[in-house]
């Protein structure tokens, strides 16, 4: 708890500096911004809370402001006497120089704010260590990292969690409409990098605070997806944390190296003599060097919390994570239920609430059952996954991949369809991919929907794998 000699980070002083520079020069862009960007919360003094959240309102109505028409407001709701009224607002702009500074003045007002709000949550932290609780030691620590983590989301973005009233929403909400007309790249969901899919889930792309599931048999190219994706975003200069139950940390930076490259794998293995292909491996190594964005953990048995403790941790470092990457779900360490598909479904909740946390979208590979192989179509459907029956309701993507190659010989050997069940976002579908070795490329619908044609009717045909 605080000290008694020691004071809660604030300064009247600076909000009676901001609350005049308003009444001076309430049209400026400057004091536009001021208003968008600070809410009346962030100001310690009652008396100025309530001031300029009649000025807000009254800049939001595109009334004038100035000493009497703030102070006539202020009447009209019966705040007269508990703000000073006109003569408290005729001194502060009487002491208020200039309104050039209002914008720092401002920040600051923002910092004591974000302070008090962290100040709020460790003392909240430590009575939930403190008070006697049914709570395991790793379920406190857990609401603990959680805590500081709302922390320092709040310093970032002004955040914070709770119930908020609708009225204070739609401000807010206008200004992100506004700010993605202006800046349509900075505010669209997450581009998976992989063109057909994403001209598929345009113009929203994968929502942030979004749980995509990715189902496959085996050898369908699940990881491959996974890691395409990860080095487009991180490309794209965002972070990348990567979780692998199924490899270790030295194969995923051999799938990176092969996809940055396009290099075969089996190169790394068998050396070449071909300079040029050296020079493509030397560059693939050097940009991953030097965009050092991408995170990986191999931790065996890993478990939710594991998940959770890392990426917190990450986004504390860097700020903002693209997407988190986990493969996959059924080598997860899950807790102790009556059934698999409770267990699991507790894993699927949790990355969908770490997703909607850290304002990120999380990957989840997971393995399909093999009854799916007794169907004439055999591609995925949510209904597939193993002992995950509480997918469909958790995740906010789903999709499938299909590789025909893989039970039919007289298939196309590269073609893949990534196919989107369910999308709560937006429309469903199935784009085509080539995949070759660990990479992935973009081919022409009309063409792959031909080439997926001809595979199927020569499906019935001799010589088929009967699986």
């Amino acid at each position: 708890m605080i000290a008694s000699n020691y004071q809660v980070p604030h300064s009247l002083e600076t909000e009676q500096s901001v609350i005049g520079s308003l009444l001076i020069d309430p049209n400026s862009d400057n004091a536009q911004r001021v208003f968008s960007v600070l809410k009346p919360e962030d100001f310690y003094g009652t008396h100025h809370k309530i001031i300029f959240e009649k000025m807000r309102s009254m800049a939001s109505k595109h009334q004038p402001i100035d000493i009497l028409t703030v102070s006539d407001g202020l009447k009209a709701t019966g705040s007269e006497g508990a703000t000073g009224g006109l003569g408290y607002l005729a001194e502060i702009a009487k002491n208020t120089p200039s309104a050039a500074n209002v914008i720092h003045y401002s920040k600051k007002i923002k910092e004591y704010a974000s302070e008090r709000y962290a100040i709020e949550k460790i003392n909240e932290a430590t009575r939930l260590l403190i008070e006697p609780s049914t709570l395991s030691f790793g379920e406190k620590m857990e609401f603990v990292q959680k805590l500081v983590t709302d922390a320092s989301e709040n310093g970032v973005t002004g955040r914070k969690s709770g119930l908020k009233n609708m009225a204070e929403l739609l401000p807010e909400w206008f200004e992100g409409v506004e700010n993605m007309f202006n800046n349509p790249d900075q505010f669209i969901g997450l581009k998976t990098g992989i063109k057909p899919l994403d001209d598929m889930l345009a113009p929203k792309f994968v929502v942030r605070g979004s749980l995509f599931v990715i189902g496959a048999r085996p050898k369908m190219g699940k990881t491959t997806v996974l890691t395409e994706m990860a080095k487009n975003v991180s490309d794209d200069g965002m972070t990348v944390a990567l979780f692998s139950m199924e490899m270790s940390n030295q194969q995923l930076v051999e799938r990176m190296v092969s996809q940055k490259s396009g290099l075969n794998s089996d190169m790394f293995y068998g050396g070449t003599e071909d300079d040029f292909e050296w020079a493509l491996l030397g560059k693939a190594i050097s940009d991953l060097s030097e965009k050092p964005n991408i995170w990986v953990d191999d931790t065996a048995g890993m478990t939710l919390e594991h998940i959770q403790s890392e990426c917190r941790k990450l986004k504390r470092k860097v700020g903002k994570i693209g997407f988190i990457g986990v493969d996959y779900l059924t080598l997860m360490k899950a807790g102790k239920a009556d059934r698999n598909d409770i267990a699991y479904g507790e894993i699927t909740k949790g990355l969908k609430q770490l997703a909607k946390e850290l304002d990120t979208t999380v990957v989840l590979l997971t393995q399909l059952n093999r009854k799916l192989e007794d169907r004439t179509n055999k591609r995925p459907m949510p209904s597939d996954s193993r002992d995950t029956g509480q997918i469909e309701q958790d995740c906010d993507y789903w999709m499938g991949i299909y590789k025909d190659s893989v039970y039919n010989d007289k298939a196309d050997k590269t073609l893949t369809e990534l196919i989107v069940r369910l999308n709560r976002h937006g429309k469903a579908g199935t784009a085509f991919v080539d995949q070759k070795g660990l990479c992935l490329f973009d081919t022409d619908k009309t063409h792959a929907m031909a080439r997926a044609d001809m595979a199927t009717a020569n499906r019935n045909t001799p010589n088929h794998k009967d699986f």
